[in-house]
């Protein structure tokens, strides 16, 4: 895939969830509780179509990089299924329900790994260009807990910079667990038996 084509994709789409970003503000800018949030998030993705614009003007426009349009797919999906939501009435609720769909999906992965691809090839790209913006995260998922519901908190309780994928249970946690849970049911039988005993 040519290096123009996949960064020109990717432009396009960061670019659609800043400007997302930025309606969700004007919708909910008479709440400041919420209105910060939305504006950090569209200027961070607008910062993403900067970087991704710069490195499109450094790289060569012969260059290739390995086919992305697999991983744009499902991208384009979410995205188009939040503009169609978003053209009609949103609650908060399911405007935070977006932004937390769009956070934990790859797109920001993506165009760092895009970048670092291309990156033998560019002049060196300071390293903070796409670096996770863990402060925005974390006031994202506050504002969930606070106005998201049950349900996007559950949806998002995993959020993170870089994977966006939710973590499942350590077997060895677990297993942990339960030998603490036996280990106290132990105790508690050799004091009833001591109990019995004195009694007897």
């Amino acid at each position: 895939m040519r290096i123009h084509a996949a960064l020109d994709s990717l432009i396009e789409l960061e670019w659609r969830v800043a400007r997302l970003y930025t309606r969700f503000y004007g919708r909910f800018s008479e709440l400041p509780a919420v209105a910060g949030i939305w504006w950090e998030m569209a200027l961070d993705e607008h910062e993403h179509v900067g970087v991704l614009t710069m490195v499109k003007e450094l790289a060569d426009p012969k260059g290739r990089v390995v086919d992305i349009r697999h991983r744009l797919r499902p991208l384009q999906a979410a995205i188009r299924a939040c503009e169609r939501a978003a053209a009609g009435e949103v609650t908060l609720s399911q405007a935070l329900a977006m932004a937390v769909r769009l956070e934990r999906s790859e797109l920001d992965r993506l165009g760092r790994e895009t970048v670092r691809a291309i990156g033998g090839d560019l002049p060196p790209i300071p390293r903070s260009a796409f670096a996770p913006h863990e402060a925005h995260l974390e006031r994202l998922m506050r504002t969930v807990r606070k106005f998201g519901g049950e349900e996007v908190v559950r949806s998002a309780w995993e959020l993170t910079p870089e994977g966006r994928i939710p973590s499942r249970p350590s077997p060895m946690g677990s297993g942990s667990a339960r030998a603490g849970r036996t280990a106290a049911a132990a105790r508690g039988g050799k004091a009833r038996a001591r109990s019995r005993a004195g009694r007897g």
